[in-house]
């Protein structure tokens, strides 16, 4: 129960990653807000979780929305303790996305989500913070492609690498008021759904040294470390959990063959 009392945000919270770090904060004692635009998945944890846990509506691409959501923190919990900004867009038109094909729509979506939802709820849940006096602790999840770029994952993995950019720059104009901002850097991970985020159709013993891929619970319980005062003394920096995937080089048997006739 290292969160008893806390409150935590956690964005995206319906399923998936996000719901992995809700049910993982709350066991930990903390009351969590589920923040999403998947109600009924957000609702369904809601009930899960029992009365220590609050769906509210929120696309975070809309600071108006976020600002509501810090209305609800306020309400439920007097502040915020911890927020997990964990929310994503991802845009794949088909197998091949070459950045020659890339469009407008799909680069303002993911930036809106990923960089502007960020940004917006972090800097509103640290003025919630600031205010009450007590710091507090900022969960950014970026992506392997924040520093090895996926094929055909343009403005995924340019949106991650501004995420991994912008946690050392808030925690160090949040350090002097005990906020500590740090990353956790997802690898192959198995969702509700039956997809994987990272997925490849090769094996998990061929591209994955641990020979799995990751769980939600297994990104959670770094989540929860870092939201708990274990890690009182760590800001600015990334926890990769991947199964070894960062520490080794590797050429997947994948077909990335792109047809640029169009383009010549």
């Amino acid at each position: 129960m290292r969160l008893k009392g806390k409150c935590a945000i956690v964005t995206g919270g319906g399923n998936g990653i996000g719901a992995g770090c809700a049910r993982r904060l709350a066991a930990e004692g903390a009351q969590v807000l589920i923040a999403d635009i998947d109600d009924a998945g957000g609702a369904a944890l809601a009930a899960e979780l029992g009365s220590g846990a609050r769906y509210v509506h929120t696309d975070v691409s809309q600071q108006a929305a976020v600002e509501a959501l810090m209305n609800a923190a306020l309400e439920s919990c007097g502040s915020a303790d911890i927020l997990v900004n964990n929310a994503a867009f991802v845009h794949k038109a088909g197998v091949v996305e070459n950045f020659l094909d890339y469009n407008e729509a799909a680069w303002q979506r993911t930036l809106a989500v990923n960089l502007s939802g960020m940004f917006y709820c972090s800097q509103a849940t640290a003025r919630l913070m600031a205010q009450r006096g007590q710091g507090g602790s900022i969960i950014n999840i970026s992506s392997g492609g924040a520093t090895r770029a996926h094929r055909h994952m343009f403005g995924y993995d340019t949106s991650k690498g501004g995420i991994e950019a912008a946690t050392r720059a808030m925690a160090l104009d949040l350090a002097g008021v005990n906020i500590r901002v740090n990353c956790v850097v997802p690898g192959s991970t198995r969702v509700d759904n039956g997809t994987a985020v990272g997925d490849s159709p090769m094996q998990p013993g061929a591209v994955i040294p641990l020979a799995r891929q990751g769980t939600p619970a297994d990104i959670a319980a770094a989540v929860a470390f870092l939201a708990s005062d274990d890690a009182a003394y760590i800001t600015g920096t990334r926890i990769v959990v991947d199964g070894g995937m960062d520490a080794q080089l590797r050429s997947p048997a994948v077909d990335f063959s792109y047809d640029f006739s169009a383009w010549a």
